[in-house]
């Protein structure tokens, strides 16, 4: 899906080649729907956590990330005892784990220069922060969340903690009927999409409001996302420090607006890293040699 300009601003990766995803995506939903009955069983999701601004459904997020409670400087999400117990048990399955693959391949096929990006940054972090934790050795992404059904549908909303200009994955499984409930809507696209129990996605999820719709009584839907904090990024742009930090120094008034550029300069460039689709093979060589 491109912009007035070419410029790809979401795709809709389906599923990938070979007989075996449905048995994957159902792998997901399985082991999903068990770890939230244990979770409820153990006393790790109340009730009043099942209510929130994305929708009616428990959930569960891994990773690391800044802001929100790793105010210091970036940090491996802090959780209880039991909770970490039900992330190693999605952690550690293949499924998933092929779901996470897939949504990063995603994003490296066709947004080469956010993927190169994204590598660069994290690449910076990991060698000043040793112990932050990848959650899948084969994606990108640095967090994920898990929304554990039995019939998800998210609420309209932006996720204004995700770098503006980073792609969200999100994979969809359960047995629903996708011609009449379980859509994407991309608001600002003006798009509602018919989305099957094992597709996938990449979208701006902080830039374009979205949701789903509702399915039918007595069907399952259950979805994983994958995406980046934009702090992440502002982290490593100010010289692995935050913006209060670099103003707190002789002359980081001035050292913050140079490394922000001119009104509307880092915006262009952050758009630039969406490829257009015309000038795609020629990211992809730029950005990863012959294939």
């Amino acid at each position: 899906i491109v912009n007035a300009d070419g410029r790809i601003v979401a795709v809709l990766l389906g599923r990938p080649d070979g007989d075996d995803w449905d048995d994957v995506v159902a792998e997901m939903a399985r082991v999903m729907d068990g770890v939230r009955r244990r979770g409820v069983a153990r006393g790790v999701f109340k009730s009043k956590l099942r209510r929130h601004r994305r929708g009616n459904f428990f959930k569960l997020a891994d990773g690391y990330s800044l802001g929100g409670g790793q105010q210091v400087k970036p940090g491996n999400l802090a959780h209880s005892k039991e909770y970490r117990k039900l992330l190693q048990i999605l952690r550690l399955n293949h499924s998933i784990r092929r779901i996470a693959g897939f949504q990063s391949s995603g994003l490296a096929r066709y947004l080469p220069k956010l993927y190169a990006y994204y590598a660069s940054v994290f690449k910076g972090l990991f060698e000043r922060q040793p112990e932050l934790e990848q959650i899948f050795s084969n994606s990108i992404f640095p967090s994920t969340t898990y929304n554990l059904g039995p019939d998800v549908f998210t609420a309209e909303h932006l996720d204004g903690h995700n770098t503006p200009y980073g792609m969200c994955g999100l994979t969809s499984g359960g047995k629903y009927d996708h011609k009449t409930g379980g859509h994407v809507y991309l608001k600002q696209l003006k798009l509602v999409l018919e989305f099957p129990s094992g597709s996938s996605a990449l979208i701006l999820s902080a830039a374009c409001e979205h949701g789903n719709t509702p399915i039918q009584a007595g069907e399952t839907r259950y979805s994983m996302t994958q995406y980046a904090a934009g702090e992440l990024f502002r982290w490593v742009t100010y010289g692995y420090q935050t913006a209060k930090s670099l103003l707190a120094q002789v002359d980081g008034e001035a050292k913050k607006q140079l490394l922000d550029g001119e009104p509307g300069e880092r915006a262009a460039w952050a758009i630039g890293l969406l490829s257009k689709a015309d000038e795609l093979e020629a990211d992809r060589r730029a950005v990863f040699g012959k294939y």
